[in-house]
């Protein structure tokens, strides 16, 4: 069965601007993201039995099956594993291409590549999110740390919009592109996952989209 490709346009032709094409990790990458999954998994496993602060890196570590020096080698903190930083996010504004042709087009443009990473979320972590944001509602300390990481994306964002947004970005729009971005991608999975435990079925790509929509509404 062919797979739909969500880096590439609707035409079939090349990747849409913004959209990044996804690279084959080598073998050690595969690993290193592996070992990073396999932490992150025991950390939400642990935390949802026995709180966060009743649990230790040691434990986390004994549950993925690594030591806690491999621990320490991808992740600072406890916390830190539960929240791995939205990884693919990270990857996807890093390897942001913009065609330079104006702000409106550079927010469509990452709005587009927010849509392609969440479309590309794999079913099994869509359940890992679920289960992260009830900790996150029962855990203070991890909240101000997914806090802490939104910042993060925003300045990461930022700064990629400046380099590759053309002589028509300045820094108060390309923040102002950030902020938007980072409040849809916020806003659509707060609600995708309140709408899953209500027992809800919805694809969080098709919600991603009618946020867009309804902010398309609202500045028009």
């Amino acid at each position: 069965m062919a797979h739909h490709n969500p880096t590439r346009n609707a035409a079939g032709g090349n990747p849409a601007p913004g959209i990044p094409v996804r690279d084959v990790p080598d073998l050690r990458t595969r690993r290193r993201l592996e070992t990073q999954e396999s932490i992150h998994r025991a950390a939400v496993d642990l935390f949802e039995a026995q709180g966060v602060k009743a649990t230790t890196v040691e434990q986390i570590a004994a549950r993925a099956g690594v030591s806690s020096r491999t621990f320490f080698r991808h992740f600072a903190s406890k916390e830190q594993a539960v929240l791995p930083g939205q990884r693919r996010l990270l990857r996807a504004i890093d390897a942001l291409e913009l065609d330079g042709t104006g702000p409106d087009a550079a927010l469509r443009a990452v709005e587009e590549m927010a849509a392609a990473v969440i479309a590309a979320e794999p079913q099994e972590d869509l359940k890992t999110n679920q289960r992260v944001r009830r900790i996150l509602l029962r855990e203070p300390d991890i909240r101000g740390l997914a806090t802490a990481q939104e910042h993060e994306l925003v300045l990461r964002l930022r700064d990629r919009l400046l380099r590759r947004g053309g002589a028509d970005m300045n820094l108060m729009t390309a923040r102002l592109i950030a902020e938007t971005a980072m409040l849809l991608w916020r806003s659509c999975w707060d609600h995708w996952a309140e709408l899953a435990d209500a027992g809800e079925s919805l694809e969080p790509v098709q919600l991603y989209r009618q946020y867009r929509e309804g902010l398309q509404r609202l500045l028009t």
